[in-house]
């Protein structure tokens, strides 16, 4: 009679093969329901246009449901609580600016450190920002404005278009350059303030190129400087900051992209990720993108998408202390 125990190594190698088949295939299906997409804006912005963009390019992709599902107010803290009530897993994404992680965590006080507890996984779409102004208003550089302003103390204003944003510290960043004789003047999200701007009750913003290019261009607006470090393609006669003698307003662009937990198993981030990159490199994507006015991202590893996002965090710390400006704490 053979002895079992001889058996037994055999018998733990075939139970262990079984076991990594089983996790192989664990970490491959994915997804297996259909997939959520939480927005932390409303119907009609950035955010939810590259949102359902997105989503309709997985589900030609996946071949899986793609529900957006909007979840706009509180700088994002709705969207936030709403992605980590799901299971994480990856069937629940968040679609949004970048700055839900590098500028709001300055000035919305939460419970929970977004940087710990979301990752962001892709740039989808660049959000450049311009430099505004009212057709009415007589500069038309940046360097002219400031001469104004010294001139005419308290007469020139900057709508901030929600507080905690990027246009909301560029807006500090101008006034402080003034010498404080710009004036900033607060709004509830970007519609308002540009009725007010082409109305003239303020002068100036920060929005994003693909908010206020047909503006710009019907001449209903006038585009003063890009704040990238390049001109945007759907403004290519408005010079960069850069290009004026003022490499201190160059800032990485705010984008819109993909967030996911980081409680997520690391093998599930990174199949996210590259179906994202598969998203972004469909032809029909990249179209629809185009003719919505979205300026395409810089390609970019993983890992150096989570260096820019680290050093845009250090950068925006630094110019918050350097105005004197309140910051959370973390």
């Amino acid at each position: 009679m053979k002895n079992p125990l001889l058996h037994l190594p055999t018998l733990a190698i075939a139970v262990l093969s079984s076991v990594v088949a089983v996790s192989f295939a664990s970490a491959q299906e994915w997804p297996t329901k259909p997939i959520r997409i939480i927005v932390p804006a409303p119907p009609g912005g950035i955010s939810d246009g590259v949102a359902r963009l997105i989503g309709e390019q997985l589900r030609v992709n996946l071949g899986q449901p793609v529900i957006v599902d909007n979840k706009p107010g509180g700088s994002a803290v709705i969207a936030e609580r709403a992605l980590m009530s799901a299971a994480a897993d990856g069937h629940t994404l968040m679609v949004g600016p970048s700055s839900v992680w590098t500028d709001f965590p300055f000035s919305v006080k939460t419970p929970f450190d977004p940087h710990k507890t979301f990752t962001y996984v892709a740039d989808v779409a660049s959000m450049v920002h311009v430099l505004v102004a009212n057709t009415s208003y007589p500069p038309d550089t940046p360097q002219e404005i400031l001469a104004h302003a010294q001139r005419n103390r308290n007469a020139v204003s900057v709508a901030n278009l929600s507080s905690g944003t990027r246009s909301n510290l560029l807006g500090e960043l101008l006034s402080d350059k003034s010498g404080r004789n710009i004036l900033i003047v607060p709004y509830k999200g970007s519609a308002p303030a540009m009725v007010d701007l082409i109305g003239n009750q303020v002068q100036l913003t920060f929005e994003v190129v693909s908010n206020v290019a047909p503006l710009i261009k019907a001449g209903k607006l006038k585009g003063l400087a890009v704040v990238s470090a390049t001109r945007s393609q759907h403004l290519p006669d408005v010079p960069s900051f850069a290009e004026q003698g003022m490499s201190d307003f160059v800032m990485p662009d705010a984008s819109v992209g993909v967030f996911v937990l980081s409680s997520m198993p690391a093998a599930r981030i990174e199949q996210v990720r590259r179906e994202i990159e598969n998203v972004m490199r469909a032809p029909r994507f990249r179209a629809m993108m185009a003719a919505q006015g979205y300026d395409a991202p810089q390609e970019s590893t993983f890992e150096a998408l989570q260096q820019k996002m680290a050093d845009t965090v250090e950068q925006n710390r630094k110019i918050l202390l350097r105005l004197n400006l309140p910051t959370t704490p973390r």
